[in-house]
């Protein structure tokens, strides 16, 4: 006698929900018990094993054939089903973007918080902060890495309570640069400002760093081959025939890995210093390849020749008996200055080099100018293959007028004397801060996590 069956439930159970691992072993089960009656003539020949498992375990059709493949591969490689429960698939949170420009306009909010609203900021409210004003959109946790990044730490006061601070080295830079730059004004130097950037076969809007008067951005990762830029420019405007546009040998993320010192330096001395007036003074950022010590300390990797060659150079006292350890450290206790290529390069050909501090995009006019430029090629050359963007490109810097410079060079220098007040006003409002904390009841109504990040973000 034939049967057939009748469901308890035609449901399909919950869309897009995880069945667990005992669960596919009771569905497999149930498979295997409709299939022997089946087998055994006890159930018609038009009844169909899969759909009446789906029927009697209210799950899907699709479900009932993906654990029949995964008890059937068990057996086969096993003797007996096993099951294990699928794991959730979790999308990829998309990457958070913070680029200079918006690390630097996160020092300046800080600077806000102390000098304007007069307040102690803390992770939630420059969290909130920066993203009323559009700067970025982010967690505690976050910013807690990006303010580590950008120099800023969170020291503990006289009241134990922790107060955001910049770290010394960075502001003593930032000063020194500043007054360098204020004394190479009051001596008439014309100052030129040097920078590499780079455009993308697929460039085209989005972000950057640009000067009030031009609208319009551009994109700073894309995919594709890209041209390397290298030019430099000041108040007069571009340097005359100094534009190096090559294109790049890496597809990596950053620009740099295309240049290096052989290729910078080469590019210095034949098109850039022949170029410059007489004693200028010359803005780097801090590239590697700027930096190529000339006089470069030793290491423990170092051959014990070499450090002692390094020992004798310098003027340092040793003994020929001493060990590589003992040497190394004769090394790293020797007090003797970094010298840099570049620099000398750049001094021997009668101008001086000013080094901008760490992440100070806003203290380099070139920055808005590339800004400028590259928002400009955006607009105007939408899905054009690299060769004709690279034209496009040449023109618009035989275009870019000198007072288009002068524009962004006096924006930058109303940023440096920003700079140079906030500096000494914010020393002030500090110490006011922690005497004020210092004075107030430990148990006050801010909650301990809103000054540094939490786990549950």
């Amino acid at each position: 006698m034939e049967l057939s069956l009748t469901p308890a439930s035609t449901s399909s159970g919950k869309s897009g929900k995880a069945v667990r691992s005992q669960a596919r072993a009771i569905i497999f089960s149930v498979y295997q018990y409709v299939k022997g009656l089946k087998d055994g003539g006890i159930l018609g020949k038009n009844v169909i094993v899969r759909e009446e498992t789906a029927k009697a375990t209210s799950v899907s059709l699709s479900t009932v054939n993906k654990v029949i493949a995964e008890g059937n591969k068990a057996l086969q490689e096993t003797g007996s089903p096993a099951f294990i429960t699928p794991k959730k698939p979790r999308g990829r949170p998309p990457t958070l973007e913070c680029d200079e420009f918006s690390e630097a306009a996160i020092r300046h909010k800080i600077s806000e918080f102390y000098i304007v609203k007069k307040q102690l900021p803390t992770l939630r409210s420059l969290v909130v902060a920066l993203r009323e004003d559009e700067v970025i959109d982010c967690g505690r946790n976050f910013l807690t890495k990006r303010l580590h990044k950008l120099g800023f730490n969170w020291k503990k006061c006289q009241s134990s309570r922790k107060i955001l601070v910049e770290r010394p080295e960075i502001v003593n830079w930032r000063l020194r640069y500043l007054d360098a730059m204020k004394e190479f004004r009051a001596q008439g130097r014309y100052v030129v400002y040097l920078d590499e950037t780079y455009v993308n076969e697929s460039h085209h809007a989005q972000n950057c760093w640009q000067s009030p008067e031009e609208r319009g951005a551009l994109s700073r990762i894309g995919k594709g081959n890209r041209l390397i830029i290298v030019h430099g420019g000041g108040e007069l405007g571009f340097v005359s025939n100094a534009l190096l546009i090559f294109k790049a040998s890496s597809r990596s993320g950053d620009y740099h890995t295309s240049m290096n010192f052989d290729n910078f330096s080469k590019w210095l001395k034949e098109k850039f210093l022949p170029n410059l007036p007489s004693h200028s003074a010359i803005v780097l950022d801090n590239a590697a390849y700027h930096n190529v010590q000339t006089n470069r300390k030793p290491s423990a990797a170092s051959l014990k020749n070499d450090v002692a060659t390094w020992l004798r150079n310098n003027g340092i006292q040793f003994d020929e008996s001493e060990t590589k350890a003992q040497l190394i450290c004769k090394v790293k206790e020797a007090d003797v200055p970094k010298t840099y290529w570049i620099d000398e390069i750049i001094n021997e050909a009668g101008h001086d080099v000013l080094h901008l501090p760490p992440y100070h995009p806003d203290l380099n006019p070139i920055e808005m100018v590339w800004g400028d430029l590259k928002g400009e090629l955006a607009r105007t050359s939408v899905g054009t293959p690299l060769g004709v963007k690279e034209e496009h490109l040449r023109r618009l810097f035989d275009a870019y007028t000198a007072d288009k410079w002068k524009k962004v060079c006096e924006h930058v220098m109303n940023t440096e004397i920003k700079y140079m007040t906030n500096d000494h006003i914010l020393d002030d409002r500090v110490d006011h801060m922690i005497i004020s904390l210092a004075g107030s009841s430990p148990d006050g109504s801010s909650d301990e996590s809103d000054f540094y990040s939490s786990d549950d973000e």
